[in-house]
Formats: C-alpha cells, structure tokens, sequence
C-alpha cells in the first residue's frame, strides 16, 4: 500500500484508528520504555521561528525509543498565531514521550506559559536569507496558504520580494526577541542553529540531548542519526499532499541562487547588520549568485 493510500485509510477510520494508537502506544511506554530508560523529560519542546529547519530536529528526537511527535492539542488554536497557552501543555499525555514543536514567540505571555510548566527547550533559528527560499517555494506548492494564488499568478522576483517583507516583518523580529532571553537563561533554553545541523547533524544532537540531560550510548546515537537520515523525505509536493511537515533539501546558501540586486540590497538594508551580529557575514559586502542576471520585474 502506499503512502498516499495510508494517509487515505487514516482519514476514513478517524477516531477509531486514532484511540487503538493511543493504546498501543501507553502500552508499549509503560510496558517497556518507561522501565527500560527512564528517560529524563517526558516532552521535549522545539521552538523555533517558521521554516528555520525545526521538523529535521523533531525527526531526531522523535527517534529516540519511546519518544513521539504529537501535534499540540490546540482549542484556543493560540499556536497559530505563534503563541502557546495552558491548553496544549494540558492536554499531552504526560505520562508517555512526547516531542512538541511550537513556534511561539517570546511576549512575556508566552515565557509565563512556559515557565509553569519548568521543561527546557530548544529554540532555532535559521540565515532569513534561506529561511525566505524555504517559505517561498512552501507557499508556492501549499493551495491552503493565504499567499498561494499571489506567488502563482506573479514572477518569482515579485513572488520573493513580498516574501522578503514577510520575512523581515515576522521572522527577524522573533529572533531578535528570543536571543536575549536565551542568552540569559541557558539552564532552560538552548539556542541551535539550522546549519549546525546540516550536512552532519551529529554533533548538534549530541549537545541536544546534553542538554535535556540524556545519557545515550555512541552507538545509539548513531543509529538514530542513520535512522533520521533515511526516512527524511526531501519531496516537497508528495509531503503536501500527504498531510506531512513540510521539508525540502535545506540547502545553506541557497539563497544565492534566487536572489537579485534588489532582493541582496533590501535584505541589507532590513537585517544586515543582524546577519553580522549572528555571524552569518562579516560584513555588508556580501551578494548573491543570480544577482548578476536577475531584476525583479
């Protein structure tokens, strides 16, 4: 059967299909997990600004015996616009392994939340430059999106030019924001880069789960590596059109390729001395590839 077939049977069964997993999953924790690792934290949190490469972490952690990822249980659906609220932490099953992503900003709202519930998370963050590449083409291939139909019926300079705005009107500032509070607080948050995890994501993880407090053999974590790697699907229309997190190459320096003049010149003027200050350039003097061929029409 295929994937798409499965994703089908799923969503005809619904309900039913959904509590025999919950079942099979309590079992197997309390049955053999929970006994055989103890592990330290039953959720792991990720939070990471949008498209700055949090579901190739999830993957890992999620691999991690015992652990899975949930979806957060969100009737406020506070986590749309970037929050969290007591409702998604209430309602997981803290008695079993859960990995959470979240994308939620640092308002004072928000740290409260997190507070309460005393768990450590990850935040990551991405160059905007790809970050921009990477929610352009999602948007580009996603029809649920608000700006599908306007990236499909403009040229791609027009289409990455508004991205861009987007990106330095949500993106750069959720970072800015979360910088200082990581810096401040490194027992409860831990700050990783998307390029620290690309191409060999190895040595990010391992300091990942220092962090959490795992202890895990070399071997272990090399499985996992190797497992991660090999399930990774970088097919973006099949990941849509099966309900799946979105995932695409992750390309660093993809940007390169797709910028103009025009493009490089607004990025340096909405973020470039922040490029400098999270040590992506050196300098202002940096452009792109396309740059030479390219004009935004």
């Amino acid at each position: 059967m295929s994937r798409r077939s499965i994703f089908a049977v799923r969503r005809l069964i619904g309900p039913p299909y959904r509590a025999a997993r919950d079942v099979a999953d309590w079992v197997a924790v309390h049955g053999y997990y929970r006994p055989r690792y103890r592990w330290p934290h039953p959720v792991l949190v990720v939070n990471g600004a949008p498209r700055s490469g949090t579901q190739l972490l999830v993957q890992l952690l999620a691999n991690i015996p015992g652990y899975r990822y949930r979806l957060p249980t969100d009737p406020d659906r506070c986590t749309e616009d970037h929050h969290v609220c007591d409702a998604v932490f209430d309602r997981l099953p803290w008695d079993r392994y859960t990995v959470l992503k979240l994308h939620a900003t640092a308002s004072q709202a928000n740290l409260a939340v997190l507070e309460r519930y005393r768990l450590p998370a990850v935040v990551m963050y991405r160059d905007f430059r790809d970050e921009c590449i990477s929610r352009y083409f999602v948007v580009l291939n996603d029809s649920r999106h608000r700006h599908h139909r306007y990236y499909n019926s403009v040229p791609k300079p027009v289409g990455l030019a508004h991205c861009i705005e987007v990106t330095l009107e949500e993106f750069v500032p959720w970072v800015r924001e979360w910088l200082p509070i990581v810096q401040s607080c490194p027992e409860q948050f831990l700050p990783v880069r998307f390029e620290e995890l690309r191409p060999d994501p190895r040595a990010a993880f391992e300091r990942v789960l220092k962090f959490y407090g795992f202890q895990m053999r070399e071997r272990d974590i090399a499985r996992i590596v190797a497992k991660t790697a090999a399930r990774t699907r970088f097919d973006l229309k099949a990941n849509l059109r099966d309900g799946r997190p979105t995932v695409r190459k992750g390309i660093v320096g993809d940007w390169k390729n797709h910028f103009t003049p025009e493009h490089v010149e607004r990025f340096k003027e909405g973020c470039g001395r922040f490029l400098i200050e999270l040590g992506y350039e050196r300098d202002l003097q940096w452009g792109a590839q396309s740059a030479e061929v390219q004009s935004v029409a």
